[in-house]
């Protein structure tokens, strides 16, 4: 079997949060506590009934969907909100999703959402035929954002003049679902003219984002488009409605190593090599350090992905992590594919997920999750043909250096974040103990190995060796235990089938869960899907101090994470 090579961060630590303006503060990571090794009986005694005390959702597998409890778990279906290049806002429990609209890009529509599983369509919140301004008759609006400042709601896109050129504009409304309208004051007529014209009004411009320093200072990014390809820009604003183009600078071209353009040596960026696209900017701050996020290879293509680059300061210079020999070294989320469309990655992703980017962050609660799209088509292989796009969302966290690092894709059960259930994972912050296993480090560090990459090395996964292994987690104090998710090795080989038992002590324990192979495993490509878990929900209510969890395999196995769901 041909040997497979995963994309490593160095992961561990604490999310760090976001203000209204989605900037990040980073707490220190706390020290772990040190492992220790002790005994454990090879025994579970369980007074819990199947499908009365607890749901093993492989279980509840009928070949098409899972049983589970919708306040606790979430799954990417692709299947609820089909608006490409979403953005999510979130006031008051409420998360307002915009986004190219698939049913017309003439409008500006919303969906709202208060828990990830139920989705209301929100309605039309801006039409520009309704004022006769400057747009197109078809206006082809893309990508909108919602901010709110100062109490007022800012829509900002892009759409086509009556020239048919591309350009940037905002709009502004009194509640997040509007109706939004064009601003017109004593400073601007954003009814006769797009309020953010590029420099070079040849140039179409497209996907812009908004950032708030720490010190208040406004910038926006966005997208240029020219004969040569595309390229991201950032420039400050004066305020929400307008900005200073002396600062105007460009950031970020793709293959490109930094602002400079000198050296080009990231070849996965452009897999799309006839006008190379960059696009879908959006800025983050963590430990005082600036990045920035984007797509590229093009919304159609599979390869369609999250890099990132990182500067001292929110107008560059960006550079981009990178180390000879290595490949996907500033890949964030997406499809770590080749040129080579026989190549066994290829191949393995084909039906697990496909064209992922065009994304946005923002908090649930404590909990920094990643927006994005995918191709609802996940056998998807076109860079230019029409395919449908839903929104999905992923955990996003930072490691102990502030790098951003994601979970996902995912096409799995997961838990959903405290600021929705109620329930947070107690695991992370767990002392734990062992038996026959080694790197204990990684069983609560917050990363789940899914991403491959031509390196060699040892993956930040949990090895447990043959025969018994035991992971014991003990927590601060006792907890309502809601549910527990045991994520599964990334390698085909070293994967886990089942756990012989998950013991909360005082006879609440669990016999033999198991993994979704059905599902999650393909046998003839070898594969197994990332970011997925044995998952078990408990309708019994009891509560924890500790677990302990058995492991038995007949050959050395792996896992990745433990989620212990606990309020």
């Amino acid at each position: 079997m041909k040997k497979i090579f995963y994309y490593l961060f160095i992961c561990f630590g604490v999310v760090s949060l976001f203000s209204c303006n989605n900037n990040p503060t980073k707490e220190p990571t706390p020290e772990k506590t040190p492992t220790e090794e002790v005994s454990y009986n090879k025994n579970a005694e369980s007074n819990l009934e199947e499908n009365v005390d607890f749901i093993s959702h492989a279980a509840s597998y009928d070949g098409t969907k899972f049983s589970y409890d919708q306040s606790k778990w979430y799954i990417n279906n692709l299947d609820k909100v089909p608006l490409p290049d979403p953005h999510i806002y979130h006031e008051d429990g409420v998360f307002y999703i915009v986004g190219t609209c698939d049913m017309s890009t003439d409008i500006i529509a919303c969906y709202t959402t208060t828990d990830f599983n139920t989705f209301e369509y929100g309605g039309e919140i801006y039409n520009p035929k309704k004022y006769g301004g400057w747009e197109n008759s078809k206006p082809q609006i893309y990508a909108p954002e919602m901010y709110c400042f100062d109490g007022v709601y800012y829509l900002y896109y892009s759409a086509l003049t009556k020239a048919s050129v591309r350009e940037n504009s905002v709009v502004w409304a009194t509640s997040p679902l509007g109706p939004y309208e064009p601003i017109v004051n004593d400073e601007v007529d954003g009814l006769n003219n797009p309020l953010f014209l590029d420099k070079n009004d040849t140039n179409a411009v497209l996907d812009s984002t908004i950032f708030v320093d720490d010190d208040n200072t406004m910038y926006m990014y966005y997208s240029v488009a020219n004969w040569e390809g595309q390229h991201v820009v950032g420039v400050k604003l004066n305020n929400p409605y307008s900005a200073d183009f002396s600062t105007y600078t460009e950031l970020v071209k793709p293959g490109y190593l930094d602002s400079t353009f000198t050296d080009k040596p990231l070849e996965w960026e452009e897999y799309r090599e006839k006008n190379s696209i960059v696009e879908a900017p959006y800025m983050i701050k963590s430990m005082d350090k600036y990045y920035l996020t984007y797509s590229v290879n093009g919304c159609w293509n599979k390869y369609y992905n999250v890099c990132y680059a990182v500067s001292d300061t929110p107008l560059g210079n960006f550079v981009k992590p990178y180390e000879e020999g290595k490949l996907w070294t500033n890949l964030l989320l997406g499809y770590p594919g080749d040129k080579d469309d026989m190549s066994l990655i290829y191949l393995q992703w084909s039906g697990f997920a496909s064209g992922t980017g065009h994304h946005c962050f923002f908090n649930i609660g404590d909990d920094v999750m990643i927006g994005y799209h995918a191709h609802q088509n996940r056998d998807w292989n076109s860079d230019s043909a029409y395919t449908r796009r839903y929104v999905a969302i992923d955990y996003l966290y930072f490691d102990k250096d502030g790098v951003p690092f994601v979970n996902g894709p995912t096409w799995s059960i997961q838990p959903l974040p405290e600021g929705i259930s109620g329930y947070k994972n107690i695991a992370v912050n767990a002392t734990i103990k062992s038996q026959n296993v080694t790197g204990v480090e990684y069983v609560n560090d917050n990363y789940i190995e899914d991403c491959y990459n031509l390196v060699e090395g040892t993956p930040k996964e949990v090895s447990l060796g043959e025969g018994y292994s035991y992971i014991e987690l003990v927590f601060d104090k006792e907890y309502e235990i809601g549910g527990i998710a045991i994520y599964n090795s990334a390698f085909y080989e070293k994967m886990i089938e089942e756990v012989a038992y998950i013991d909360f002590d005082n006879g609440n324990a669990v016999i033999y869960p198991q993994y979704c192979i059905e599902k999650y495993v393909d046998y003839d490509l070898e594969f197994i899907h990332p970011g997925t878990a044995i998952t078990v929900e408990f309708n019994k209510s009891f509560t924890a101090s500790r677990v302990v969890i058995c492991f038995k395999t007949s050959d050395p196995a792996s896992i990745n994470e433990i989620k212990v769901l606990g309020k």
